[in-house]
């Protein structure tokens, strides 16, 4: 498992000229524009809502002495909490609205690696369609898996605060593993079912998470809502077809 964690966050730097060599920057565009508008929205919300949230949150607070102070770190509770929120999701929602960018992206890469074959067809709006509706079924499945999980490590590290290292630690690792799920399956989509491809991920956890890990980090960073989409799909499709083949 550690050598494929090794060659999911290696890969995208090893891989990063096939944009260039295979002409992959069409591919780019508008998941960049959609990631800008999201990333815009995230951070509007934050502001806009959260004084709502701190308003609902302060009015819980029936003392007058510190009031001020209470109303003041509320607000700012309230719009960290709707952005810790946006950004629990956001991997989801750019994988998810990527989609029907990242998908022929892989597919073009499959097929410079390949060569054309009756797998690897032109897309279709049909396809298109399929793969969107494949891509909502896998999401829920797995945002409502992780959620869980995460709430169960939340709670181990707020009950035995000398864990919460390992439990973040752990959360991350989670985060990761399914945010390298769903840009693994862009590939898997054109091989396998639901079932199959969520065998095969299992079986190469470990490229999951180490192609999550550069994913997370670049979300965390903010640049990753214009470029971690065809960046990570980049990297990891090479790894996901060597372990087809």
């Amino acid at each position: 498992m550690i050598k494929d964690i090794i060659d999911g966050i290696s890969a995208y730097l090893k891989y990063f000229k096939n944009i260039s060599k295979f002409k992959l920057w069409r591919f780019t565009f508008m998941p960049t524009v959609l990631g800008l508008v999201f990333f815009t929205g995230l951070v509007f919300s934050a502001f806009s809502f959260g004084d709502n949230l701190g308003e609902w949150m302060i009015s819980w607070y029936k003392w007058e002495w510190g009031s001020a102070f209470v109303a003041k770190i509320s607000q700012w509770i309230g719009g960290l909490l709707i952005g810790l929120t946006g950004l629990l999701l956001a991997k989801y929602i750019v994988i998810l609205l990527a989609s029907p960018f990242m998908s022929p992206m892989s597919q073009k890469i499959d097929e410079n690696i390949h060569g054309s074959h009756d797998q690897q067809a032109k897309s279709t709006v049909l396809d298109t369609a399929k793969g969107f509706i494949r891509g909502l079924r896998i999401t829920f499945r797995n945002i409502f898996r992780e959620i869980f999980i995460t709430l169960i490590l939340f709670l181990i590290g707020l009950i035995l605060p000398f864990l919460s290292p390992i439990t973040t630690a752990l959360i991350f690792i989670i985060q990761s593993y399914y945010a390298g799920f769903g840009n693994m399956d862009y590939t898997l989509e054109r091989y396998y079912n639901v079932k199959d491809s969520s065998r095969f991920v299992r079986k190469h956890k470990g490229l999951a998470i180490g192609n999550g890990m550069v994913f997370m980090v670049l979300l965390m960073l903010g640049i990753g809502f214009l470029i971690a989409p065809p960046l990570a799909t980049n990297a990891v499709t090479p790894e996901v077809l060597k372990r087809i083949s």
